[in-house]
């Protein structure tokens, strides 16, 4: 009698956010079929029969591929390992709309939204002002400016970005006060 072999172990890696089902035969190497697939660890997602499909939330798992052995043949088994990396997240594009004239410094953190921390800013469009790390303080001359902020991703999840956009309208000029004396019999 010849013992079973239930393959060797493997693993992969994936976004929380992936949806796609995984065949968890295609991690483990040199199995034969008629086994079960068991779920150790983790949480969240589907198993069904062979296929895992994850789902947000879904933590790391591991899955155990268990072949019967006939007597006197022990059972034989290999474990799949599915590394679920989380996603980032730039939060959600915006705009705040300001005069030319204004000299306030503007948090860039405070134009997007439901941002995580630690990404890095970089001015994309725009002339004047002063950019320094998360700060734009806008001055006479500047144009409408773009800012991307970007979160480096853990592979296999890509990166994420949001970008602030402040808009900058010229501020209207009613020209120089000034004066003129005249007679008040001038008629002209």
């Amino acid at each position: 009698t010849s013992a079973p072999t239930a393959g060797t172990d493997g693993s992969m890696s994936i976004c929380d956010n992936s949806p796609t089902a995984i065949d968890l035969f295609t991690i483990i190497t040199g199995e034969q079929t008629g086994g079960t697939w068991t779920r150790l660890t983790g949480t969240g997602g589907t198993i069904s029969g062979s296929t895992y499909t994850p789902a947000a939330g879904a933590t790391t798992s591991t899955f155990r591929y268990i072949m019967t052995g006939t007597s006197p043949c022990p059972n034989d088994t290999s474990v799949a390992t599915i590394n679920i990396a989380p996603q980032v997240i730039a939060g959600t594009d915006g705009s705040v709309s300001i005069c030319d004239n204004s000299a306030t410094a503007i948090d860039l953190f405070t134009i997007i939204t439901g941002e995580q921390t630690g990404g890095a800013w970089t001015r994309l469009t725009g002339t004047g002002g002063t950019f320094s790390g998360n700060t734009y303080t806008p001055s006479a001359g500047a144009t409408t400016s773009t800012f991307r902020y970007i979160v480096v991703g853990t592979s296999p999840c890509p990166n994420d970005t949001s970008v602030a956009t402040i808009n900058i309208t010229l501020q209207v000029n009613a020209g120089t006060n000034d004066s003129v004396s005249i007679c008040d019999n001038n008629t002209a």
